[in-house]
């Protein structure tokens, strides 16, 4: 079963609202720069002091100056005074509520999540908990990218084991099932058919 869901929901009262030349809040538990408004861009790197140059991330309640926007990014400048892009779903300039996904599955059993190179992030979720499937979903990967709200109530984007994702929506053995029976009933048409034409012969 493959279930398309990367359009149809977004951070609630998040970016849809952002205007540049106004300060924005950090709602990701860690926010990239990127060079350019994409995320296959190099990451903004910065050196301390002789060190070798370390991936420059905003995280959850800082605060930035949005400068322009670029399709889904927004050019900011940092406090630490470093411009780059971020993804503009990871901002928002309402302080009046909290910030979530609009949920579209549910964990089966607690499970651990995994960052985007699949190593454990240290981070859990607990079993009946909602998350945002925000590419798409098959039961045949091992891994489904989800977006899940953590304690301190920021945005983690990562990998939980599809096997513990329960989409939202029609199941996979309900579609299973259903194909079967399609099959079945072709099958013994097929054959219907088939003696059918041997008595006319």
């Amino acid at each position: 079963m493959i279930m398309t869901v990367a359009s149809l929901a977004l951070p609630n009262g998040s970016a849809f609202a952002l205007e540049h030349g106004q300060s924005a809040t950090v709602i990701a538990s860690r926010c990239n720069l990127y060079k350019n408004a994409d995320f296959s861009s190099e990451k903004i790197l910065i050196t301390i002091e002789e060190d070798a140059p370390v991936e420059y991330y905003l995280k959850h309640n800082d605060v930035v100056d949005v400068l322009e926007f670029e399709n889904d990014f927004a050019l900011v400048s940092t406090t630490d005074q470093v411009e780059g892009w971020v993804y503009k779903y990871y901002l928002t300039q309402n302080s009046s509520q909290t910030v979530y996904p609009v949920f579209n599955a549910t964990i089966r059993n607690d499970s651990i999540i995994y960052d985007m190179d699949l190593n454990e992030s240290g981070f859990e979720v607990k079993k009946n908990q909602r998350v945002y499937v925000y590419k798409s979903f098959s039961e045949k990967e091992n891994y489904t990218a989800v977006q899940v709200v953590l304690e301190d109530q920021s945005l983690y984007n990562g990998y939980i084991l599809t096997k513990n994702v329960n989409p939202d929506g029609i199941s996979g053995l309900l579609i299973s099932a259903i194909s079967i029976i399609i099959a079945g009933v072709t099958i013994v048409l097929s054959i219907v058919f088939i003696k059918k034409k041997k008595k006319k012969n």
